[in-house]
């Protein structure tokens, strides 16, 4: 009953927004880019919140004080399930983009959506399109927005961390921009245990002190992703420790 409240209320959501979609694509067109661009990423952190809701999410949000509010940056993010980036559009209310991998540019509607809120596609394997999403990726920043990465590439599906990409941190490296690691657990079990339903879970949300790429030597930029990931794991170790099994699945913070 839940997974088809879920689907039925939030496409109800979808349809009632299309005017709204007509305005900001004209806006776009019209170029008044940061215009339709405003429009669009409320829409969509409307659209993330009203989801978490429905999927029967309790997220619990720590470390606000460290989200900068006067300055772009590129969060550095686990990634443990498909609600990740709808926690992040619900709970951190500062101008942003995501780096996503080109499936996302697949679902109708919501597609047109994510590509006026400038959502910055890469394609696996194709150098060519990933070197131009990292110059956009780079003007995104430049224009004053946040970005956020996913380094580990794909979802964990589960409560683990997989490895991080190196290329991700390229982006803030180049650009002197501060990473925020943020730390997302419990994500994974709202997708039920066979990751084809809709389950209420406890999600956390850590939001780490952001970390300076500003005149880094090569060394330590070579160390950026190992010293990042340690920051992730620690967190999400401590976050998952404080947690009390339930049938070793739903577990809830303390």
């Amino acid at each position: 009953m839940r997974k088809q409240l879920f689907f039925g209320l939030g496409w109800i959501y979808v349809i009632l927004g299309l005017p709204l979609l007509g305005v900001a694509t004209l806006l776009d067109k019209l170029r008044l880019t940061k215009v339709s661009f405003t429009i669009a990423h409320r829409y969509m952190a409307a659209l993330a919140g009203l989801l978490l809701r429905l999927a029967g999410a309790k997220v619990k949000v720590e470390g606000k004080e460290n989200l900068p509010t006067d300055l772009p940056v590129v969060f550095i993010s686990s990634h443990q399930g498909h609600f990740d980036s709808a926690v992040i559009l619900a709970h951190i209310r500062v101008p942003l983009t995501f780096v996503a991998t080109s499936n996302a540019a697949k679902f109708p509607v919501i597609s047109q959506w994510f590509r006026l809120g400038s959502t910055i596609y890469m394609e696996r394997g194709n150098l060519r399109q990933n070197y131009q999403a990292i110059k956009e990726a780079e003007a995104v920043l430049a224009e004053g927005t946040s970005v956020v990465i996913y380094p580990e590439g794909i979802i964990s599906g589960g409560p683990h961390m997989g490895e991080f990409k190196r290329g991700s941190f390229r982006l803030a490296t180049d650009t002197n921009v501060p990473i925020v690691p943020l730390v997302i657990d419990g994500s994974w079990a709202l997708m039920g245990p066979d990751e084809n339903g809709i389950e209420p879970a406890h999600v956390v949300l850590r939001i780490l002190p952001p970390v300076p790429t500003a005149g880094l030597s090569r060394d330590q930029q070579h160390a950026l992703p190992e010293e990042i990931y340690g920051l992730i794991s620690q967190n999400l170790n401590e976050i998952q420790s404080r947690r009390v099994g339930v049938n070793g699945r739903h577990r809830q913070a303390q």
